[in-house]
């Protein structure tokens, strides 16, 4: 298989989906890598340590496109970038096609493209291999970052998440108890803050309580609850997502509105969308606005801001499944039901059935093309 890796594009977004550690594995198995020049400065890695892993380096994303019959990148890549593709060229990103534009898909339509969303890769019933690191990693990151930003140098209120004795902590409300959220509980815990997690599926809440203990309180997330624990919270970190679509405004702006003065709000959904009515996408360099009295950060890609440990957590859940399709994507396809949950397009034909109500093009079942070969 001739792998290619794109560099990003996208602002802030510093990681990349292949390391040098895993460009040498695929050589190792006869594979060609060849990786855009700067792909991995984000993340500390020079073309040079590529080239030291038996990849090539070339300089611009057509000249990738001209030697790779496999894509891989963090985002999708834009339409420009889809019309220099090879002709039946295989895309892989976190591609969230739910929540792109028509264009995107009309132009992987045209190349006739497959696409596999690494969002969706998914073992089990409920397993995802790949975006679980990352959220875990997203998650911590948030906390880093609101700890900053309830300081007085950070242009907070001069909170202290652990509080201190005969100060109580900081009240923290995270919505949604999934990787993301129970990351973002468990290090708020860590700091010493009173938490909340908020959730709608009571099977979630248990885990979350399974994994922390009592040192948490889970709630079903109710407009009873949201009331309630909203008006207390200096910390409100939102962690919603359902796969494969945007994300829901679980807040609405009257929610906000009932939030402290000065309260903090993070978030993590800001990449599908926002699970606020108050959200809109924010940067690394100008990370916060106000709305309703309340402080927003809602910057795209959090474990981005710390790329190297992202890109090497990425690049190690995503390695064993670039092993199976180097042997060809049908083949893969057919042996891996974790990849058939990931596929969107295949060859420029609809196949991922909960997409239909987001894309404007021919459904077909991937079963009547690609059956999988019971071992």
């Amino acid at each position: 298989m001739r792998f290619g890796v794109l560099r990003e594009t996208l602002p802030g977004e510093r990681r990349v989906p292949l390391t040098p550690e895993g460009a040498r594995a695929l050589v190792g198995r006869d594979h060609h890598v060849v990786v855009e020049t700067g792909a991995g400065l984000g993340s500390g890695f020079s073309d040079t340590e590529y080239l030291a892993a038996g990849a090539g380096v070339v300089y611009t994303p057509r000249e990738v496109a001209a030697e790779a019959e496999f894509v891989l990148r963090v985002h999708p890549p834009s339409v420009e970038e889809i019309g220099q593709l090879a002709p039946r060229a295989t895309v892989m990103a976190f591609l969230h096609l739910a929540g792109q534009p028509a264009a995107i898909h009309e132009a992987l339509v045209r190349r006739e493209a497959t696409t596999l969303s690494m969002e969706l890769v998914r073992e089990g019933t409920d397993e995802y291999p790949i975006m679980e690191p990352l959220s875990s990693i997203g998650g911590r990151v948030a906390v880093t970052l609101a700890a900053w930003h309830l300081t007085q140098p950070g242009k907070g209120p001069g909170i202290l998440l652990g509080g201190s004795p005969g100060v109580p902590p900081a009240g923290v409300v995270v919505i949604g108890g999934g990787t993301a959220g129970t990351a973002a509980a468990a290090a708020c815990v860590a700091h010493g803050a009173q938490v909340v997690v908020l959730d709608i599926d009571p099977r979630r809440l248990a885990r979350v309580e399974r994994t922390l203990g009592h040192s948490v309180v889970t709630a079903v997330a109710t407009e009873f609850h949201l009331a309630r624990f909203l008006e207390q919270a200096d910390l409100v970190i939102g962690a919603v997502a359902v796969r494969g679509e945007p994300a829901p405004k679980v807040l609405r702006r009257s929610h906000v509105r009932t939030m402290k003065e000065g309260a903090l709000f993070i978030d993590m959904s800001i990449d599908e969308g926002g699970c606020s009515e108050t959200s809109r996408p924010t940067t690394a360099d100008v990370p916060t606005y106000e709305s309703e009295g309340v402080r927003h950060i809602c910057i795209p890609n959090l474990p981005s801001e710390v790329a190297r440990t992202a890109s090497r957590a990425m690049a190690s859940s995503l390695l064993p499944y670039l092993q199976a399709l180097g042997g060809g994507v049908r083949h893969a396809l057919e042996r891996s039901g974790a990849l058939r949950h990931a596929v969107g397009f295949l060859e420029g034909k609809l196949v991922n059935r909960s997409l239909r109500r987001f894309v404007a093009a021919p459904y077909v079942s991937l079963d009547e093309i690609v059956r999988l070969v019971e071992d």
